[in-house]
């Protein structure tokens, strides 16, 4: 359009009919972009505004919910709190016996470790007898080789 104008000017201001038909065709593609533009910030702001609304029932519901179960639970009645309560003792019953449970399987699990802890000692003692008795075989393994050696050499001197 800049560029129409221009060569209008250096003819002589007047614009010739295919420069006014080429200006009205820019001026329109302007338009409809400048239209294009508006009408996608106000189909996003429609939709984040059908989100939020969205989100904002959800939550209704939530609190409607809540609000009905509240109204139940105090137009209940008597019989409903009985039930309850004795629910509430079934439930603190299980609780006691999974307490004893649980503390004698802590028993019996310090009892295993104590025992493990035992067996080890045990077990380190008797790799130390083990290897104190090899060698004690291995010194009288020595003693007896030289002991044979000293026979056999009595041996061939009494020979010879």
């Amino acid at each position: 359009m800049v560029k129409i104008k221009s060569r209008s000017e250096e003819i002589g201001g007047a614009l010739t009919p295919t420069d006014q038909v080429l200006f009205s065709r820019h001026m329109l593609e302007a338009s409809l972009m400048g239209y294009g533009l508006l009408l996608a910030v106000i189909i996003d702001r429609l939709h984040h505004y059908m989100r939020e609304l969205r989100g904002l029932r959800k939550s209704m519901e939530a609190v409607m919910k809540t609000n009905r179960s509240l109204e139940e639970a105090r137009s209940g009645g008597p019989d409903d709190i009985k039930a309850k309560d004795k629910e509430i003792a079934s439930l603190n019953e299980q609780i006691k016996a999974l307490k004893s449970e649980t503390d004698a399987r802590v028993k019996e699990a310090k009892a295993a470790e104590a025992n493990a802890t035992a067996l080890k000692k045990q077990s380190e003692g008797f790799v130390l007898e083990y290897d104190r008795l090899m060698e004690e075989n291995q010194n009288l393994r020595n003693q007896l080789k030289s002991i044979d050696r000293k026979l056999s050499h009595s041996d061939d001197k009494k020979t010879t």
